[in-house]
């Protein structure tokens, strides 16, 4: 029952938000226009039109996701406030003392990190369906071949354009952290290294779509065109009086294209899922560590593993071997601070040379809040100091 209205809570909260009203409003148009247009592509009977039209589809996993965003992004915000408070009440009830250390809370026997990795579910599942859906597309194609149905063109156009014009409006309207963190992120599809080349001499005359157009144009957007064209193309072929061949033609090329999209993003987004490090993050990653490892008193690190646990947030642990004579505290606070940048969630266990007393302290770094060193162990942001 607690559960229950936690939920319908963090739904009411995500209705109330102006933001989340306007995405209503954007994911019901949408459903509305996908059935006018699905039931124009089945009066049709062009696969050609039926694989633009899978946009509409990919536009509502596409809303989902950002409202799945909004509410993430609303839950964490209430956490670090709670966060922020019992920090306070800590730092209110500590007691300085010259011998205390960092230790971690106490140890629990179910551990999760919440809603985390949600987005990046949601992403892998939206962009799979994808590719799921162009290879139905693909096989739908070869048997309405075999068939040889009548094709009407008459809906050819008006569908189009209204898929087009719903497609452009959730891309570019519908503000969704997680898909424009990976597009951001992920490789180039293959589509879009076609055109860059050509992006790159249309801007070179008209600066203004630099913009837009640079350094490489949104991928969701460039597909949505290039369907677009397709379909014209489909519909002045069929009018002409090529026949069947062509609108087969363009739906296996509107698969292709929708698979060469979905793919960068999907591999993106499975590598998270698998805890791998993100390879633009490698670099930075070494560059930190190479400086903490000539901090004064620390030897040597054993055991890093750092990996990605949901866009834009690293987890990461290692073990740090510090000198005899080492203060144990020093040594942990300047290493956290080396890589608490980089790394959000940071576990660090100390353990001096003679290997006969081993310390383990483990650093949480709210993403809000920024590492602050103090000559007092007792006023470290964000973590619990016992005697």
């Amino acid at each position: 029952m607690g559960k229950s209205t936690s939920v319908l809570t963090s739904i009411f909260y995500l209705v109330k938000s102006s933001h989340s009203r306007s995405t209503i409003i954007i994911t019901i148009t949408t459903l509305l226009i996908c059935i006018t247009v699905f039931t124009m592509a089945g009066q049709a009977n062009s696969m050609a039109l039926q694989a633009y039209c899978s946009l509409c589809i990919f536009d509502l996993l596409f809303i989902g996701t950002a409202l799945l965003s909004a509410w993430i992004m609303e839950n964490n915000n209430t956490k670090v406030r709670q966060k922020m408070q019992i920090s306070n009440n800590i730092d209110n009830n500590s007691i300085n003392n010259s011998t205390s250390l960092f230790i971690p809370t106490q140890t629990i026997t179910t551990f999760s990190y919440g809603t985390a990795r949600f987005e990046v579910l949601a992403v892998f599942t939206s962009t799979m369906l994808s590719i799921l859906g162009a290879f139905f597309i693909l096989k739908e194609s070869i048997e309405k071949y075999l068939e040889d149905e009548t094709i009407h063109t008459e809906y050819l156009i008006l569908s189009s354009i209204l898929t087009y014009i719903i497609h452009m409006i959730v891309i570019y309207f519908v503000r969704n952290q997680a898909f424009d963190h990976v597009i951001a992120a992920s490789s180039s599809s293959w589509l879009q290294e076609h055109v860059s080349d050509m992006f790159q001499s249309v801007c070179h005359y008209i600066p203004g779509l630099s913009r837009l157009l640079l350094p490489r144009i949104n991928p969701l957007a460039l597909l949505c065109w290039c369907g677009l064209a397709i379909v014209f193309s489909d519909s002045f072929l069929l009018k002409m009086g090529y026949g069947h061949f062509v609108d087969t033609l363009s739906s296996l090329l509107m698969a292709f294209m929708t698979f060469g999209t979905m793919v960068p993003m999907a591999i993106y987004s499975g590598k998270i899922l698998l805890q791998t490090t993100p390879a633009p993050m490698i670099g930075q990653l070494d560059k930190c560590l190479h400086e903490a490892s000539r901090l004064d008193g620390v030897l040597e690190f054993r055991h890093e593993h750092f990996w990605a646990l949901s866009f834009g947030t690293l987890v990461g642990s290692l073990h740090v071997r510090c000198r005899r004579d080492a203060d144990e505290q020093l040594v942990l606070a300047h290493v956290w601070n080396k890589l608490a940048n980089v790394v959000q969630i940071l576990t660090i266990h100390v353990f001096k040379d003679d290997w006969l007393r081993r310390q383990t302290h483990t650093f949480m770094q709210p993403q809000t809040s920024n590492p602050v060193l103090s000559n007092n162990p007792s006023t470290y942001n964000g973590f619990v100091v016992v005697t």
